[in-house]
């Protein structure tokens, strides 16, 4: 590939980012048209003009090639139509034109930093809380009005309180006015997970007494009725003690297996002398065969770019996504294991779409650490509506006073060099909850995305890196979880990460060696700790005998235990019958079953059992190197990514 596809690539994947998370009004205008012919002229701007159309229709494209066409450009873009961008609109923001770093009295390492600039958006209220991309959350002491540095705006945009009025110009030109200043009682706080108390799920635990019968009726049938005594039966000749305990007592069967396992199978002696001789052959030939070394390229430097371990597990991923998609949700039931044991956690569900499943059922200890709302309709319509008397109108030319900011985190901000934008959150925006998201994958590449695989979020103004859990987009009570990325389709990513008020734009990436690379884009869709998301397993048996309505089963189970623990799910067949267990026959597994019409030798007897599957407490707020998500720590974000204007 050369360096000018690779730069194509790089600017249609910053392209495709910016449309993806939201693009204000733009303008579209070509330079250097008058360097070529007229036909060549046309023809060009007739293709640049389609290429804006894939991502800009209706667009129109302009020329810059003179004075009077940069005059109808400036006419063009002041009578133009502003594009609301909702996420970026619906927060207050502030584009730093300086910033100033003052070291606290007590330590030189923490202090306040002076962020400078226009407001823009809503009214930013020093009582709320301050988010800067790659940092964190903040909170602020005061806001300030100091002179504006473009005094063409100031006459427009400066608050009342520092107006000019001509006459005291040069008294007020070096007066700083303060706007507001932030109130222990009403600041929002940076706490973000709720205070764990462990006398709270207080129960009394079971007695050794109560574990030992627990234990004693897991061994014994539910039935209470003692296993059948070895018994004498009629088996074919050469027949081992343990095939014959496989052999279910049934005259007629019986004698019907007899008859075909005691014919012997005739052998072709002329068969096995054509193999012979073709065996002399080719040991011949390779006598008479001389070896040499073929190598087709540099194999050396090839194989030391080369990570065997990575391609073994790409490998891996790709086998078990593959079976997956062919046998979906199928598992094989151990034999060393008891499957009451292995599956414990999984339970029957007559009908997953009405049977009830309570949301707040057995939850883990992670969800006693997040904030729930009880409406969470009313209570966004409650904080866009709430208005700030003291805040910061937009137009105002401030400076944020942010406090408790380590010295690196602010000698890495630079916003000559590059773009600082500072965010002001709504309220509750830096709590902790289960949030949910719709994305659609858009990479392309036939490499799998494992659930519960750590990747990077670009959701709104936030950059942070979760292991997701996937699950299907539909409709119900309970939604069934998925093992790998769709590469088709829309699904739901689940996350513990900061609650967020829709909508808002989610940029998905991956790590690949040492880039990011865009996996799928989408919006976020609720926050709801109360949704419900099932995994499903699919035990396979198949039938042994089959008589009119009922069959012999066998290989779903290997103990009578199991059968009787799992006899009152209802089965089904790929075939589309349904039935259930009448009883076990032996102690290795096989049962019978009575279904709603005669099955198919060549069908699959299947039982589903489902679970809860709950989100990994995984959230990393600051997202740096690829390398560094695995120890969960906030480092600072040091990845070339383009800030949210």
């Amino acid at each position: 590939m050369g360096q000018g596809e690779k730069e194509g690539e790089r600017e249609a994947l910053a392209l495709h980012c910016c449309y993806s998370q939201g693009l204000p009004a733009t303008c579209h205008a070509i330079q250097g048209l008058e360097k070529l012919g007229t036909k060549q002229r046309n023809s060009a701007k007739k293709a640049t003009q389609k290429t804006i159309e894939t991502r800009f229709p209706g667009e129109r494209l302009h020329t810059l090639d003179s004075l009077q066409d940069g005059g109808s450009v400036l006419r063009f873009i002041s009578n133009q139509k502003r594009r609301a961008v909702v996420c970026r609109d619906m927060h207050p923001h502030l584009l730093a034109e300086s910033t100033q770093f003052i070291p606290s009295k007590e330590n030189e390492e923490v202090g306040t930093l002076e962020v400078s600039g226009y407001v823009r958006g809503r009214p930013l209220s020093v009582n709320g809380l301050l988010h800067i991309p790659g940092l964190g959350d903040f909170q602020m002491t005061q806001i300030t009005a100091p002179p504006d540095p473009h005094p063409v705006k100031a006459r427009l945009h400066r608050p009342p309180a520092v107006m000019d009025t001509g006459e005291e110009r040069e008294g007020m030109a070096e007066e700083i006015k303060v706007v507001a200043v932030a109130d222990p009682a009403k600041q929002e706080s940076l706490d973000r997970e709720v205070e764990l108390d462990p006398m709270e799920g207080e129960q009394t635990w079971p007695t050794e007494e109560e574990l030992a019968g627990a234990v004693s009726r897991l061994q014994t049938p539910p039935t209470g009725q003692p296993l059948r005594p070895s018994e004498a039966r009629r088996v074919p000749r050469g027949t081992s003690d343990y095939q014959a305990a496989w052999i279910v007592a049934d005259s007629e069967d019986e004698d019907e297996e007899e008859g075909s396992e005691g014919e012997e199978v005739p052998v072709d002696d002329e068969s096995e002398e054509e193999e012979e001789e073709e065996g002399e052959e080719e040991s011949v030939m390779g006598s008479e065969m001389d070896t040499e070394s073929v190598t087709y390229g540099d194999t050396e430097k090839y194989d030391a770019q080369f990570d065997m371990e990575a391609e073994e597990q790409q490998f891996e991923l790709l086998r078990a996504e593959r079976e997956n998609a062919m046998f979906p949700d199928e598992v094989d039931t151990p034999q060393d294991t008891p499957a009451r044991i292995r599956f414990q956690k999984y339970r029957g569900v007559k009908s997953f779409r009405t049977s009830p499943w309570h949301p707040r059922e057995n939850l883990p200890r992670d969800y006693a650490k997040i904030f729930q709302f009880e409406n969470f309709s009313r209570t966004k319509k409650r904080v866009l509506s709430q208005e700030d008397n003291e805040a910061a109108l937009p137009g105002w030319y401030v400076t944020v006073q942010v406090k408790d900011v380590l010295k690196p985190q602010a000698e890495a901000l630079d916003p000559l060099s590059k773009p600082l934008v500072v965010f002001g959150l709504l309220e509750h925006e830096n709590k902790m909850s289960v949030v949910h998201f719709v994305l659609r994958r858009c990479d392309g590449s036939s490499a799998p995305v494992k659930s519960k695989e750590r990747l990077v979020f670009h959701c709104g103004l936030r950059r942070f890196s979760a292991s997701p859990v996937f699950s299907q987009h539909t409709t119900g009570d309970k939604q069934k979880y998925e093992r790998f990325f769709p590469r088709e389709g829309v699904c739901v990513a689940t996350v513990f990460a900061p609650i967020g008020y829709p909508p808002q734009p989610v940029l998905v990436f991956k790590p690949v060696l040492d880039t990011h690379q865009l996996l799928a884009v989408g919006t976020l869709y609720k926050v709801d700790p109360d949704r419900v998301v099932c995994k499903r397993i699919v035990l396979s048996g198949h039938p042994f005998k089959i008589h009119k309505r009922s069959a012999v089963i066998r290989y779903m189970f290997f103990n009578r235990e199991d059968i009787q623990w799992f006899k009152p799910i209802e089965l089904r067949t790929k075939h589309g019958r349904r039935g259930h267990i009448k009883e076990p026959l032996g102690t290795h597994g096989h049962m019978k079953c009575v279904f709603d019409g005669q099955l198919k030798a060549q069908d699959t007897v299947l039982m589903n059992l489902y679970k809860r599957v709950y989100p990994k407490w995984t959230y990393t707020e600051a997202v740096s190197s690829p390398q560094d998500w695995g120890d969960g720590k906030n480092e600072p974000f040091t990845d070339e990514t383009s800030e949210m204007s």
